[in-house]
């Protein structure tokens, strides 16, 4: 199928309309109803109806239309792998990660991947497990960045570090003197939570589970940010990798304990890929050094 063709089916789907999917890609008209014209003939199916109001899809064009950003997507990717073999390194990266990684590695990774290849361009989306998973999956990103991700027959799982986990309050907090606390020391306190498709809270709710614990929970959010800010104040807690308050903890706005039942359950970060799909040059090299940069967080 020409690839020429089905950018032109697309520009002309996404306008609804051939002169102005002619503008917009500076060739003529007649040319575009070619093209059109060549992948309905290839398909055996009309793709656009033809109204006065301008083009509209098809059933047979919905289905092409829905496979068109996997294949653009996978065309950029195969550009960026041609350009690494011409040494230029080149391209872009697609990304999902958690928030925590975000707040302390991202960042110094990206610069120091940058100052060695300055033309490489990334993609950076916060998400939950469940989003990172899923965005691997459909081919929206090469790379997923995630806690505790499920076991699934198609990603391929490298885990990076482990951490432990630590409940988080205030430096006023009747329990901010303490070392180590037990779960039960915890019930009396109200706390915030993520969203439960987050990988840190599914590992939460499994534990909390097996030893019976149900939080008093005033709060759930997305943003990991809020969840540490309201745990900073008054008589509230949460629970969190250690890793993720480092910031916090050496400021002094929060005070932190090991949890004694989360003591047999580290918590594992992971580099999530797509087993049967090949990494670009520059998706390798990020995560090189994506690993060597962590292993300080290591226990």
């Amino acid at each position: 199928m020409d690839f020429t063709a089905l950018r032109y089916f697309s520009a002309t789907a996404q306008s609804r309309s051939i002169r102005s999917a002619s503008d917009r890609l500076h060739v003529s008209p007649s040319a575009i109803s070619r093209q059109i014209a060549k992948l309905e003939h290839e398909l055996r199916a009309p793709i656009f109806d033809r109204h006065a109001q301008g083009m509209k899809l098809t059933p047979a064009g919905e289905i092409l239309l829905s496979k068109m950003d996997s294949v653009m997507r996978e065309f950029s990717r195969v550009k960026s792998h041609i350009a690494a073999l011409q040494d230029l390194q080149a391209g872009n990266v697609d990304i999902y990660c958690f928030q925590t990684a975000i707040e302390s590695f991202v960042a110094p990774v990206l610069n120091r991947f940058h100052t060695q290849y300055p033309d490489v361009t990334f993609n950076i989306r916060m998400s939950s497990t469940d989003e990172a998973i899923e965005a691997l999956i459909t081919g929206t990103a090469e790379i997923s960045l995630v806690i505790n991700p499920p076991a699934h027959d198609n990603i391929t799982r490298l885990e990076v570090f482990r951490d432990r986990m630590v409940a988080v309050f205030s430096p006023q907090h009747r329990l901010a003197g303490r070392k180590i606390v037990l779960l039960r020391e915890l019930e009396d306190f109200p706390f915030a939570l993520t969203e439960p498709s987050f990988g840190l809270r599914q590992q939460l709710d499994r534990v909390f589970a097996r030893h019976g614990f149900e939080p008093n929970t005033f709060c759930v959010t997305n943003s990991l940010a809020l969840v540490k800010e309201v745990a900073s104040i008054g008589n509230n807690c949460t629970v969190l990798p250690r890793f993720a308050v480092e910031r916090e903890l050496a400021a002094g706005s929060i005070k932190s304990a090991a949890v004694r039942e989360f003591g047999a359950e580290p918590l594992g970060f992971f580099i999530c890929t797509l087993s049967d799909r090949s990494l670009s040059p520059a998706a390798k090299v990020f995560m090189d050094i994506v690993v060597d940069y962590c292993r300080r967080y290591r226990v």
